[in-house]
Parts: C-alpha cells; sequence; structure tokens
C-alpha cells in the first residue's frame, strides 16, 4: 500500500501573511473526512511552494500564556482577564512567525510503513504529501497510518 492510498487530498491551506485570526478561522472551517476540524494545516507560498505548517499546539502556545504552565498556583488566571490581550495578538501575529519551517514531507509513492516510519522517527502527527515536481497534493495523518495498519492485523 502506498501513501497516495490513504492520504488526504489538501482542501485548504495558510498563507505566511495571513494573521492567526485567519488561521484559526481556515482551521476551524477545513473538515477531515470524519468530519472534524484538522488539527494542523500547511502553509503555501504564492507559488504553491511548501514553506511551513501550523498546527493546534502552535496555536495554543500563543493564546495561553507560559506561566500558566510554570506557576502552580494559577487558579487565580481567569480567560476574561487575558482575553482582551490574546484577541489583539492573534489579529497582529501573522502565520509566518508561528509555523514550524523545517518540515519533513513524504511522497504519494513512498510505501505505508515508510510513512509510519517516518512519522515515528520525527515524533509528528502528520507528513504533507508531495507529487514528484514537489508540490503538496495531500497530507497523512498518524491515525490514519495506525488505522490501516491495524485493521490489516485484525481481519
Amino acid at each position: 500500500m502506498k501513501v497516495k492510498d490513504i492520504m488526504e487530498p489538501i482542501k485548504s491551506w495558510l498563507t505566511p501573511e495571513m494573521s492567526l485570526q485567519e488561521a484559526i478561522r481556515v482551521m476551524k472551517s477545513t473538515k477531515r473526512g470524519h468530519g472534524l476540524s484538522v488539527n494542523g494545516i500547511v502553509v503555501l507560498d504564492g507559488a504553491m511552494n511548501l514553506v511551513g505548517i501550523v498546527s493546534t499546539i502552535d496555536i495554543l502556545r500563543i493564546i495561553i500564556p507560559s506561566h500558566v504552565y510554570l506557576d502552580e498556583h494559577h487558579g487565580n488566571i481567569s480567560w476574561e482577564s487575558i482575553r482582551d490581550e490574546k484577541t489583539m495578538a492573534v489579529q497582529s501575529i501573522r502565520v509566518s512567525e508561528i509555523m514550524t519551517e523545517d518540515v519533513r514531507v513524504i511522497s504519494t509513492k513512498d510505501t505505508l510503513l515508510r510513512c509510519a516510519d517516518t512519522l515515528l522517527m520525527e515524533r509528528v502527527r502528520r507528513l504533507p504529501v508531495t507529487r514528484s515536481d514537489g508540490k503538496v497534493v495531500g497530507i497523512v495523518y498518524l491515525r490514519d497510518v495506525y488505522n490501516v495498519l491495524t485493521g490489516l492485523l485484525t481481519h
């Protein structure tokens, strides 16, 4: 089985110039086959070349103050007290400022086992899928690889 057999075609993407607020809207409106929003999305430049990827974790790192992680007594911090500040942040921060630029990719022609190995070795949950000219045509998710491989074991 090849990556092209289980990849999800690219439906939406971000651009580096988009605000984080726009990125959140695109991610929330982009649904996977099962109907849930995506947890990560590719960033493409004007020539449709892959320049990065943004995940929900990248976004949460921006909107949740870092001192919340460090302060054992963060019960006195409320969303209301930081909401205005974070609303302004998501309007002013650009995708290019938070995206991961060093993105691992996989070819449509690669095997599912190579894909699984890459996901595990790189400790990532999704891989953009490229065709021979390097253009992104899809994305393959760890969950989908897991479902296919474990399904083959239980049939």
